[in-house]
């Protein structure tokens, strides 16, 4: 995933692009896409396509793969066996949805409760049809972050687990926070228990504010780390500095 996100230069590719090509190769979008994003797509496509059942499980299972995100491959996986068998059509459109997501929650059961050894084609299909999406969009992220310019900035840390930092800019100074957004949420169930997951996913957001008593603020979130927010401030600052955007 790292080869096919750096495998080609700067600016060729856009965030989003990778997933798209997925999505095109998937048959779930029909849409141009360009050459170098269906490349890195095959890349990952042929990467996941190597592993056998054990090694799939063990990248799923790393990835935190969650039910939804399981029953979404498998109602995916089903859909395109019943356009290559050419099932007809039911009379009831809601009584085919019913049963289409019935079947993929049982699919989503057996790979579960199956042992990968025990899998079948289907299960491994379903597996392996989520971590495509998953990969691809890690790719995008990736080239997100690489396409960025932030603007690096002192961080010290607070009591709360946020950071704090400043920054000038037209001979204002900006007080620049990362901070948990309100409350907790529950972390989503995944398929395969995993030791070093946390029960509740806790959010993160940032803050910008200038002026006499912080008249002028602008807040972000939320974000999936305390890492992330960071970056996205100091992107945030340096679109500011650039004119680009105003609080």
């Amino acid at each position: 995933m790292l080869r096919a996100a750096g495998s080609v230069p700067p600016g060729v590719l856009q965030p989003g692009d990778v997933s798209a090509a997925t999505q095109v190769r998937a048959g779930l979008l029909n849409a141009e896409v360009p050459p170098s994003s269906d490349a890195a797509a095959l890349w990952i496509r042929r990467t996941v396509d190597d592993l056998g059942p054990a090694d799939l499980w063990e990248l799923a299972r790393g990835t935190a793969l969650t039910r939804e995100e399981l029953a979404w491959g498998a109602a995916v996986t089903l859909a395109r066996q019943d356009a290559v068998r050419g099932s007809p059509v039911r009379q009831s459109s809601v009584r085919r949805d019913i049963l289409d997501e019935l079947a993929a929650r049982t699919l989503v059961d057996e790979i579960a409760e199956r042992a990968p050894r025990r899998w079948g084609r289907d299960h491994a299909d379903a597996v392996r049809t989520v971590l495509y999406r998953i990969l691809a969009d890690l790719a995008d992220v990736l080239l997100e972050v690489s396409e960025s310019t932030p603007t690096p900035l002192e961080w010290t840390g607070d009591d709360t687990g946020g950071m704090r930092a400043s920054a000038v800019l037209g001979g204002v100074s900006h007080g620049v926070l990362v901070l948990r957004a309100m409350g907790s949420l529950p972390a989503a169930e995944p398929v395969w228990p995993h030791p070093s997951l946390p029960a509740e996913r806790t959010a993160w957001r940032w803050r910008i504010a200038s002026g006499p008593a912080d008249r002028a603020v602008h807040e972000c979130g939320s974000f999936p780390a305390a890492l992330a927010a960071r970056h996205a401030a100091e992107c945030a600052i340096t679109a500011l500095a650039a004119g680009r955007c105003q609080l």
